[in-house]
Order: C-alpha cells, then structure tokens, then sequence
C-alpha cells in the first residue's frame, strides 16, 4: 500500500507540474516496462538504434547500468569504441554497445546527469532504457512494452506481485508494444484494447537458428527464462538439461564447470545460452561449445511503428 501510494503521489506532482524534469534538446524515447522482469524492452532499442543509425540520426543511449559493479556516470561507448567492460557497464548496456556500433552509449543511476553530459555531443535522438517510471528526465516518446503471455488484470503491485505501478498507468503511454504474442493469454491485451486509448504495436521473438535434432544444455540469467527454454524446445532442440538463474547473475567459473559437467552427463552436445548471458562468459572456459541462440524482435506491422515513431520526431525536430 505504500509503495502503491507513494506512485501515486509521484505521478500527481508530475502530472500536475509541481515537479520539473529536466528537458534536452534531442528527440527523447523512453522505452519502459510496468512489470519486474523481462519484456523485451533491450531488443526493442536494439531494434530501434539500427533504424535510426540507418536513417543517419546522431544517436546516444542512456541507461541505468542495472547490475553493474560500477556506480556513477560511465561512458560505455564513444560511438567508435567501447571503453568499459561488461562488469562496469551491466551486460544490457554491454551488450547495445557490441550490437550498435557508432551509438554513444551512457550509464548512470541519474539519468539527468547523462543528459547533462551528452549535451557536449548533441545527439539527436536519445533512447531512454527503463525509463517509464523515472519520470525526473521528460521524453518526447513514451514506449511502453508489456509481456502479453502474462495477466496483468490479475497481479498486484510489488512487494506482492509484479507490478511497477498500476496498470491504468499505461495510459501515460503513447504507444504499447505487446511482446511474445504468440503465447498470448489474451487478457491483458484486451483490457489494453479496451481502457487504454494509444496504439498498439504487436510483436514475438523469432529464432534465426534451427535446432532440430540437437542435444543441448540451455542456461540464463533473465526476468522470464521459460520463455528462453520453450523457444528453444518449439524450434525443434531436445533441452536434456535447463538451468536457470537470478536475473543479471554473475557467473562464476565454479558454476560455469559444473555445467558443462551437468551438459555431458545429461548427453548434450553444446551448452546454448542468450546474447545477454554470453557476454559474461570468458572465452575458452569450456570444452562443450557454448552456442548464443540468435533471437530476433519482430514486429508485426514493422512499417507502421516505425512511421509511428518517425512522424513524431520529426515533429519534435521541427519545433526546436
């Protein structure tokens, strides 16, 4: 209750003006979540810097750095390099940065202050990562992406259920992006449909590897690993061994051994594990090839966001 209260209050005071974010002159997306755990918000800007890199915008991504070792302002990459490694950066950050190059890639807890600091490189588009609760810094685009595999009607606010906020807080969205669709329950995208007046985008994780006929040990540390394992098992792979961990856990060796002991015991012929999680694995470290399963974000109607969101920065360009 009050943690609930507390969100409330907070959104008032923004809403009614009485708390300032700090604005930047570049066309700001936030792209967020209302639940704890996996959505899909990371693909999503993967998939949204390569457009705008294609469409020549000065990009830059600002980022918490959830569980990184560092705290602070961290320049994870200067667009032409990356300067921090996985430990100092979070693997999320880490991971943009290797699959976006030429992006300016920024981490700190208060994002104001990575706005502060990108001003000397006046990016034109900044991508917010998680940002949909941290209201301190405005937005010009506020994304939301929400998991449609789960009830949201029926969960509660943290600490009892998973939810960030309220889930009429999706109508601060301007648009909605349902992910993994293909599991749909049905009921949160119609209560979206229903209550919630803002378009919306669908979209599903399509695997780029086929897996038929192979044995192999599957392991990660993300917000929703069943989703990673019945992908897996739908593209034709026998998973002989599953393991999962804490969201952003941080391999040891030790744990790293006793997988692939586990692997070779249960007959698998590699360990496969997310782009997210391979990061943090030191090459080398294993006999059994450890394979990243290539998993691509696709949208249905691919051409209608991204006019979507195309229209509207150039509105916002425009204005400045």
């Amino acid at each position: 209750m009050l943690i609930k209260s507390w969100v409330k209050i907070k959104n008032l005071l923004y809403d009614g003006r009485y708390l300032k974010p700090v604005h930047s002159n570049a066309f700001v997306v936030s792209v967020g979540n209302i639940t704890w755990g996996g959505t899909g918000k990371t693909s999503l800007i993967q998939r949204m810097g390569s457009y705008l890199l294609e469409c020549g915008y000065r990009l830059a991504i600002v980022s918490r750095g959830y569980g990184r070792k560092s705290s602070g302002l961290r320049v994870v990459s200067d667009g032409k390099r990356i300067l921090e490694d996985w430990e100092n950066a979070g693997e999320e950050a880490y991971l943009l940065a290797k699959q976006l190059p030429g992006v300016m890639i920024v981490v700190a807890e208060r994002r104001a202050i990575a706005f502060e600091y990108l001003e000397q490189w006046n990016p034109q588009v900044i991508l917010l990562d998680d940002a949909f609760q941290h209201r301190r810094v405005a937005r010009d685009l506020d994304l939301v992406v929400v998991d449609a595999s789960e009830d949201l009607t029926q969960q509660r606010m943290i600490p009892f259920g998973k939810l960030r906020e309220p889930i009429q807080s999706l109508s601060r969205a301007d648009a909605i992006v349902l992910t993994h669709v293909q599991h749909s329950n049905r009921s949160t995208e119609q209560w979206i449909r229903k209550n919630i007046v803002t378009p919306v985008f669908r979209a599903d994780y399509v695997s780029l590897q086929k897996w038929a006929g192979k044995n192999i040990a599957a392991f990660c540390a993300i917000g929703r690993p069943e989703h990673f394992f019945k992908m897996l098992e739908e593209t034709g792979a026998r998973v002989v061994l599953s393991q999962r961990f804490r969201d952003h856990h941080h391999y040891t060796e030790e744990e790293i051994r006793d997988l692939e002991a586990g692997a070779r015991h249960a007959g698998a012929d590699a360990l496969v594990t997310t782009a997210k999680d391979a990061v943090k694995i030191p090459a080398g470290i294993t006999q059994l090839p450890v394979i990243v399963a290539g998993v691509e974000l696709q949208l249905e109607n691919a051409d209608a966001f991204f006019e979507f969101v195309r229209v509207r920065m150039l509105e916002h360009l425009a204005s400045v």
